[in-house]
């Protein structure tokens, strides 16, 4: 019993932990370095259209995880899905890390009296590369949990996913 409350625990700290993020780029720039990854969905807010391009087809393990006794998940898929939700986890905290980071070095560099081009173009492309890495870091986990799915379950995800995304676009 203690080992699934830790479990319950440590799942709702980590799907938390995903769903939110880092502000957008022009907040982060206008607040001081302790505000700028304050928790905001970082996925919600990001250049690439995550919830509408991706999520809305593949929401991912997490996801899946919740939706686990309507997609009739067997125990081996569980425990695939619970170590992918923690794996996508930790590559999305170091992400987001790599992006304090950049923004960081992009803001002292920028505060110098007369900032080298040269290094500013490159602390962009640091932060770009650090974004980029949010972007794309979660897609393998996202349809690897999808092909973890037998065809019947995969038609009860595709139901449940056009179900979510209208309940998500319903709400806005």
């Amino acid at each position: 019993m203690c080992t699934k409350a830790v479990n319950l625990i440590t799942m709702t700290i980590a799907l938390a932990v995903l769903t939110l993020g880092v502000t957008q780029a022009n907040a982060a720039m206008r607040q001081p370095a302790k505000t700028m990854v304050k928790p905001y969905r970082y996925f919600m807010r990001h250049s690439f259209g995550f919830p509408s391009i991706f999520y809305r087809y593949h929401p991912g393990p997490h996801w899946d995880l919740k939706h686990a006794r309507a997609l009739h998940l067997t125990a081996a898929q569980i425990r695939e899905e619970k170590t992918m939700a923690m794996s996508m986890m930790h590559a999305t905290m170091k992400g987001i890390m790599a992006l304090r980071v950049a923004y960081r070095k992009y803001r002292e560099d920028a505060r110098r009296p007369n900032p080298s081009i040269k290094t500013l173009v490159q602390d962009v492309r640091g932060i770009g590369s650090a974004q980029s890495y949010l972007g794309y870091e979660v897609i393998p986990f996202h349809l690897k949990g999808y092909r973890l799915l037998d065809s019947s379950q995969r038609t009860v995800y595709r139901h449940l996913a056009r179900e979510n995304w209208r309940q998500m676009t319903h709400h806005r």
